[in-house]
């Protein structure tokens, strides 16, 4: 891959980032040690699975445990409705939710989340910024993954992605409208610049024509590089991290960078929580530079937090996701936030139908 001239992140180029990082660093939260804890009755965080799970495991949950006493069980597959419903209902499965920016910005409008307790966790210096609810863990591309030993002619582009007679072959998308709306208006011709707010019945309405070439509605974000892996699907929508996550470990994949969604990843903690204090420690704890600068080497993710930058492996740093690039959509979470709902409902019926 090329080396990037001067990646953004949120204000920030990355020169920008590296500068201020050498003058200005977080230094770790104090920690509470508490006495011992339940296994039994761990602090719950819901994620995304795969390898991506099984890093904050070893990078973030077992080492706050070691340092706090405080156990951690991590589990997959974050929903906005799910968490709604154990909210609603006082009856809490999870503590944290680890989760995109659209899903964690609607459930902050629907006053799912507990407020951050800055006493706690230290929101200065985040690489976009906390909302009063949610802090930033890191940010990822979304674009299109392959496997060049078999298709070595593969799309590049969402507009290549929806071209079936220059690449054919079997799609796999993932089963929620974020994401899918925004490539098939790229996809569509509209630019960038221009995405917000979105045009949804244009959309939808390119969003037919590739339909019945998609095999798979992915609902696990891991199954996006399993599929491709047991050759189930030819091409799929995946984040660079999974595809990089998965090279290393000797995967004949690829990652388009030509064009990519740039896309915010929140941690928060469901409201009504009885460790709301022990999950307020572990966003904290997440959030220290080091611990992201490891995080973000190991899964070639931007850090969420600024002085976290300079710490990422130097041959990592050169891949990380462009988001001065023209072609690359930053996706807007507050749209997200007032639109995220009804659109998942429309777009799975749609899908069922």
């Amino acid at each position: 891959m090329t080396k990037p001239k001067a990646t953004t992140v949120g204000n920030f180029s990355r020169r920008q980032v590296l500068k201020a990082a050498g003058t200005f660093m977080v230094s770790a939260p104090f920690i509470l040690k508490y006495r011992a804890a339940s296994a039994s009755d761990p602090l719950v965080m819901v994620s995304w699975g795969g390898r991506y799970q099984e890093l904050l495991e070893s990078i973030v949950a077992k080492p706050f445990q070691e340092e706090t006493n405080i156990p951690v069980k991590i589990v997959s597959g974050p929903d906005i409705a799910k968490a709604k419903g154990q909210v609603m209902s006082n009856n809490l499965e999870w503590d944290i939710i680890d989760s995109s920016g659209p899903q964690i910005m609607s459930g902050e409008a629907q006053g799912l989340w507990e407020q951050l307790d800055t006493g706690i966790i230290d929101t200065s210096g985040l690489t976009v910024p906390a909302t009063a609810t949610a802090a930033p863990f890191l940010l990822y591309a979304g674009g299109i993954a392959y496997m060049p030993g078999r298709t070595p002619e593969a799309p590049q582009t969402f507009t290549d992605f929806w071209d079936i007679e220059k690449f054919p072959g079997r799609r796999g998308l993932r089963n929620r409208a974020h994401q899918n709306l925004e490539m098939a208006l790229l996809a569509d011709g509209v630019s960038p610049k221009d995405m917000y707010p979105l045009d949804v019945d244009r959309a939808f309405a390119s969003l037919e024509k590739i339909k019945p070439h998609i095999t798979q509605w992915i609902a696990q974000t891991p199954q996006t590089i399993s599929l491709l892996q047991s050759n189930e699907i030819d091409y799929v929508f995946t984040f660079n991290g999974r595809v990089a996550t998965a090279k290393a470990a000797g995967m004949d994949i690829e990652f388009s960078t030509k064009q990519t969604l740039l896309l915010k990843e929140y941690v928060a903690v469901l409201r009504g929580s009885k460790k709301r204090e022990s999950a307020m420690q572990f966003i904290s704890y997440a959030l220290r530079p080091e611990v992201q600068a490891k995080f973000s080497t190991a899964y070639y993710s931007i850090p969420g937090r600024q002085s976290a930058l300079p710490m990422v492996d130097p041959a990592v740093r050169a891949d990380l996701p462009e988001s001065d690039n023209p072609l690359t959509l930053v996706l807007d979470d507050k749209w997200w936030s007032e639109n995220y709902s009804k659109l998942d409902r429309r777009f799975k019926e749609w899908v069922a139908t």
